[in-house]
């Protein structure tokens, strides 16, 4: 049995109180927390010709990102980090080996009737998102052509945890990117205008200490 409680923007003070989510009388349990990171848009028009070629030919693709940006770890999200639940034990799933009670979820929505392989990459610095570092996370999320959005889970390693740890108690803020590629896969052409779009969302949920009976 766990506890399990949103994280809203808080006070440092509040945020602590918060994720005890201290009930008169009642036991208390680890919880999972849920953290809302990263929000962000890929305007579609950006890569594409102006009118009136604004438009993704049959069997056409492009590739697609957005602009590196910093997500700050300092405040409640620092609380939530610095009291991560490490012990292997304590997170073992019947499915997934190892630290599998802490899930990074992206959620990708778009407008139009495109594909798309995207690569989201999470690091301690600039540098690691475009190359290999210790703890970098790396999570791939495919987008059919059907789908108008697409959530995708990917369960954090040990050497994953300890590296967002890290950020929190030097309050180092994290490196985010998506990159990827849109493909247009039927035969017919698809237009593209400027309300057309891809949108990233990135959370977290995390399993921290609070007490056990």
């Amino acid at each position: 049995m766990r506890l399990r409680c949103a994280l809203a923007p808080l006070s440092a003070a509040a945020a602590i109180a918060a994720v005890a989510c201290d009930v008169p009388f009642a036991p208390k349990w680890d919880a999972d927390m849920y953290i809302p990171l990263s929000t962000q848009a890929i305007h579609l028009a950006d890569s594409v010709p102006p009118p009136p070629f604004n438009v993704i030919p049959g069997s056409g693709s492009f590739r697609i990102s957005f602009d590196p940006q910093v997500q700050d770890v300092t405040g409640p999200i620092h609380d939530v980090l610095t009291n991560v639940e490490t012990d292997q034990a304590k997170c073992q799933s019947t499915v997934n080996a190892g630290l599998t009670c802490h899930v990074l979820a992206l959620t990708i929505t778009k407008t139009t009737p495109i594909s798309a392989q995207d690569t989201l990459f999470v690091s301690p610095d600039l540098a690691g998102l475009t190359a290999a570092s210790p703890g970098r996370i790396v999570f791939p999320v495919p987008v059919l052509a059907t789908d108008l959005t697409r959530t995708d889970s990917l369960f954090l390693s040990t050497a994953q945890i300890q590296m967002l740890q890290n950020a929190a108690e030097t309050e180092q803020p994290l490196w985010i990117q998506l990159r990827g590629r849109v493909t247009n896969p039927s035969a017919s052409p698809v237009p593209i205008t400027a309300a057309d779009s891809i949108g990233i969302k990135l959370a977290a949920t995390l399993r921290i200490r609070v007490s056990h009976r």
